[in-house]
């Protein structure tokens, strides 16, 4: 049928294979292009066209053609809670249409939220990009493929005909090893906090899975965690970086580089008041998806922190590169005296301390800490006790008293995704 994701995965895959082969500015006028296109789109819908107005833009069409970057730098980022509110004002037309998908976001940090697209749009950014990615890391048409999702285990998929495998993380990780094993993929995705545990079941298991490649996406990824993780499935890691709203934004390529899809979305960088930081300056993301129509995300605060970075890849992809996601601004602490701290922080003292195979901070008071740990088998207890107290002084402040528990399983959230650092904000509202 006309407009259905089918038609357009079809229709769009040569373009969306060719982005990868544009030289650099072939890349820009594209991505420069499409922005005109959904600027023009989104100054149709009610919401937006408030944002354009507040801007000075509202009855400056032509400023949208001739200079789109101007436009969109001038429009105040919105997030979650603003979309929200805006209700049916954000939509095209106004309303749902019957052939737009959806998704939604997992909520952890407490505002659940639904992004709606139009089928062209799901077919670019639901299927097609991670095909071309998948593909520059040698992913194959034959492969065969598990996804560990947050499903419940009776919707799971085991069938060891299937070429893809959906198994459920919302059960033990010897289970979630033993339909691995079954299955025999080429190819895994998930959580990093879901890998390590049934990498680590697999390998209490005497079992060797085979995997070629590991994919995974929604969590942090430490680097002791990745380690860990090729190390228990013997295979190459790479890391996704997105979100339920806008997809997937970046993507690891085998020379290691984290390129940004800026054929389908534009990503900033900003300062806490909205102003462009320099390449390689940390800063807080907003990214605009350029193929969605049917409710166009524009200055859209991710709620990550992170960084653009100057330079090509040696991979000769054209996309530009991305630096080190920091982790959420919501999980920065605020300690006494009104110092903040960001998480990734706090995750390179953790990483400092050995033995430790996966922790959670959890900030309990403006200079109190806790930190659950599982460690290594045999590990010296007291002595990791005082190394984590002794970084956490070191590395993150001198006044910091530190809880340390030792656990055998740590906490999960909504869709079983796992939360590194949690400050005291988020527990003051939970």
């Amino acid at each position: 049928m006309i407009g259905s994701v089918g038609f357009w995965v079809a229709a769009d895959a040569w373009p969306s294979l060719r982005a990868a082969r544009l030289a650099p500015d072939e890349l820009r006028a594209l991505a420069r292009r499409r922005l005109a296109r959904v600027l023009r789109g989104a100054a149709e819908t009610v919401f937006n066209r408030r944002r354009f107005d507040a801007a000075g833009f509202g009855g400056d069409s032509r400023m949208l053609d001739s200079r789109p970057e101007q436009v969109l730098g001038a429009l105040a980022p919105a997030g979650k809670a603003e979309l929200r509110a805006a209700g049916r004002d954000v939509l095209a037309g106004g309303r749902v249409r019957p052939d737009w998908r959806w998704s939604s976001s997992s909520g952890s940090t407490g505002e659940p939220f639904r992004v709606y697209y139009d089928p062209r749009a799901w077919a670019t950014l639901k299927i097609l990009v991670k095909l071309r990615a998948r593909r520059a890391c040698g992913v194959r048409p034959s492969d065969r493929v598990a996804l560990l999702d947050a499903v419940p285990p009776a919707g799971a998929g085991s069938d060891p005909a299937a070429r893809v495998a959906r198994i459920s993380i919302l059960q033990p990780a010897a289970e979630v090893a033993a339909e691995l094993a079954a299955h025999c993929p080429d190819i895994v995705y998930g959580l990093p906090s879901a890998l390590l545990e049934a990498g680590q079941a697999l390998r209490a298991r005497g079992v060797r899975l085979g995997a070629r490649l590991v994919f995974t996406s929604g969590e942090l990824l430490r680097p002791a965690v990745r380690q860990a993780i090729a190390a228990a499935f013997d295979a190459r890691v790479f890391d996704v970086y997105g979100s339920s709203e806008t997809k997937e934004i970046a993507w690891e390529c085998p020379a290691g580089g984290m390129h940004v899809n800026a054929d389908v979305v534009r990503l900033e960088v900003l300062d806490d008041a909205g102003l462009p930081v320099a390449e390689g300056t940390e800063g807080n993301l907003v990214a605009t998806l350029l193929v969605n129509r049917a409710m166009p995300l524009i200055r859209y605060r991710i709620g990550d922190r992170g960084s653009l970075l100057a330079g090509r890849c040696g991979c000769g992809h054209p996309f530009p590169l991305m630096g080190v996601v920091t982790g959420r601004g919501a999980d920065v602490l605020v300690l006494a005296g009104g110092r903040r701290v960001s998480p990734y922080a706090l995750t390179c003292a953790m990483e400092q301390v050995g033995d430790v195979l996966r922790y959670q901070v959890t900030q309990l008071e403006p200079a109190r800490l806790r930190v659950r740990a599982i460690l290594d088998p045999g590990a010296d207890r007291n002595r990791i006790a005082g190394r984590i107290r002794s970084v956490m002084r070191g590395q993150v402040a001198h006044f910091l008293e530190t809880d340390v528990e030792f656990v055998d399983r740590l906490p999960t959230g909504p869709r079983a995704k796992f939360r590194v650092v949690e400050p005291l904000s988020l527990l003051e509202h939970a």
